[in-house]
């Protein structure tokens, strides 16, 4: 069967309607690690997936747990809460919870009360039993003595109620203080007044519980032989659309769509992100052939300002699925017509080096061939402003439809020799092309494209690496340096572990070729020192 055949088929199985109904299913669910929003949320995808005539199982998985380098949280469910804030008799502000689910961090204590609200400029200087700081949830949580902790986030859309999450051991819980979260704009506002010499008093109820109660993720498959894994993480607070209700109902609509094409065996995990998946190698029905990650797909472009990224794995590890992936994106998504009549994008799409952020991290460092499709940046990215609206049903079935194509031509091996020649073809005149525009020096990835790991054989890492974990390593100072330094994070949390490993030498001036990173001297020298200290102290 040609590709044009497979598109043909999978366009008629492709129904924007349906996803349009499978997305407001699941964005009813305010779906926390942990919650039962997200076990219902589960539920839904079973009852849906189940039609398909495929096997699905629901999986429990360990809550306040370990595996690796990884922490699973607590379970936790919030019923209601409000938070206001007043200048003598005059309302300023105030947020519900049924209202704005993110108002509530995630797995923050429960509490009631109110206070004088007190501003801290930095965690080093913060005082007050009620306190608005701009700072990482879990480390203001930490580190501060108050009763509330009012966070706001500069980098969110700032009309909206940013989700942070604390993720709690039960070793951390303490009885206080309630998390809570508003918008930058409201922030600020408060902010000037407090500024001004104004007291601004502020009240909060927060009706929030930990539970003794497994976590659970959703696999479903065709047959026990070797396929393609579909993953995408469910998690994550109501509405949720393009984080990831969009992934998941692609995940959804790809299962649907294989399980038409009887001769081929597939894999969908709909999973905790992170901390699902680093339990779901023992549960797959047999080694997969390669992974396709979907996390934020499907938006309205034009009210995202978001392009498809196309997520290959470092370039020390041969890869395939990336290659498929890539063919198929252009056969679906250059529809548009130039004068002369030649195919062109229609919806914004490239080829993105490795990033860390998400599930593919995980079966990376488990030797599977891993792409994934993610789109970035997203304008209501991580708040209360994430709604289905965002969403083109449209772009989500033609997302879906890229998956099971790109799934199909790797499962079949579709003309590999000439495929992948072509493809690595276009990825090195990519990086040429990269490499003059951003004033960088590549030569270094010539070596390193011709003589790559075989995905199979590399030396495994059992899970990534986590900021928490480097933060409890080596404290804040060094933890804000890594989460502000463009690079850091991926480098840190797998692509150096797994380098390491496989004795890839020199790894910090490939990944900085590789990502096309011109780091100062200082910078260069900071990665240095922290790369140290983790290959002494952490991967000893």
């Amino acid at each position: 069967m040609s590709i044009a055949d497979l598109v043909d088929r999978f366009k008629k199985l492709g129904r924007p309607g349906l996803t349009r109904d499978y997305l407001k299913k699941l964005t009813v669910y305010h779906r926390i690690h942990g919650s039962i929003g997200l076990i219902e949320a589960l539920k839904t995808v079973k009852e849906i997936v189940d039609e398909f005539g495929l096997e699905t199982r629901m999986i429990k998985v360990p809550a306040d747990s370990e595996r690796g380098f990884m922490e699973s949280p607590l379970s936790w469910d919030a019923k209601n809460g409000f938070l206001e804030f007043k200048r003598g008799s005059t309302l300023l502000a105030k947020y519900d919870y049924n209202d704005h689910p993110t108002l509530i961090a995630a797995h923050s204590p429960r509490g009631e009360g109110c206070g004088t609200l007190k501003l801290c400029v930095t965690l080093d200087k913060c005082e007050g039993e009620s306190v608005l700081v701009e700072a990482p949830a879990y480390i203001a949580y930490k580190e501060l003595d108050a009763d509330l902790l009012v966070l706001y986030d500069n980098k969110r859309y700032p009309e909206a109620v940013p989700y942070t999450g604390l993720f709690l051991r039960s070793n951390e819980v303490k009885k206080k203080p309630a998390v809570f979260n508003i918008p930058a704009s409201t922030a600020t506002k408060l902010i000037s007044q407090i500024q001004k010499g104004v007291e601004i008093e502020v009240c909060w109820s927060s009706s929030a519980d930990y539970v003794e109660r497994p976590h659970y993720m959703l696999l479903a498959h065709r047959g026990n032989s070797q396929g393609v894994l579909y993953i995408s993480h469910i998690c994550h607070p109501k509405p949720g659309g393009h984080d990831n209700a969009s992934g998941s109902v692609a995940n959804i609509l790809v299962a649907h769509i294989l399980s038409q094409i009887r001769e081929i065996s597939h894999i969908h995990a709909w999973v905790p992100e992170y901390t699902g998946t680093i339990f779901l190698r023992e549960h797959l029905p047999a080694e997969p052939i390669g992974v396709i990650n979907l996390d934020m797909v499907g938006s309205k472009q034009w009210v995202t300002d978001s392009t498809l990224n196309i997520v290959i794995p470092p370039l020390f590890i041969d890869q395939k699925i990336s290659a498929y992936t890539f063919l198929a994106s252009k056969t679906i998504l250059d529809e548009a017509s130039s004068f002369g009549g030649f195919k062109l994008p229609r919806y914004r799409y490239s080829l993105s080096p490795y990033s860390a952020g998400s599930d593919h991290d995980v079966t990376i460092g488990w030797g599977l061939d891993s792409v994934m499709l993610n789109e970035w940046p997203s304008k209501y990215y991580h708040t209360d402003m994430d709604e289905i609206d965002t969403i083109s049903p449209t772009s989500l079935t033609n997302i879906a439809i890229i998956t099971s194509l790109a799934g199909v031509l790797t499962h079949k091996l579709y003309k590999e020799e000439t495929v992948l020649e072509a493809f690595n073809n276009y990825l090195k005149s990519w990086y040429a092309i990269e490499a003059l525009k951003n004033g960088v020096d590549v030569s270094i990835l010539s070596k390193i494209l011709e003589k790559r790991l075989s995905p199979c054989s590399i030396n495994r890492l059992i899970t990534p690496l986590t900021l928490k974990i480097l933060y409890k390593k080596f404290g804040r100072e060094m933890y804000m340096k890594i989460r502000e330094l463009r690079g850091a994070y991926s480098f840190f949390t797998l692509y150096a572990p797994l380098a390491y490993i496989n004795n890839i030498q020199d790894p910090i001036t490939i990944f900085q070729a590789e990502n096309l990173l011109a780091w100062s001297v200082e910078e260069r020298k900071f990665i240095e020192e922290v790369w140290g200290k983790i290959r002494e102290e952490v991967l000893k």
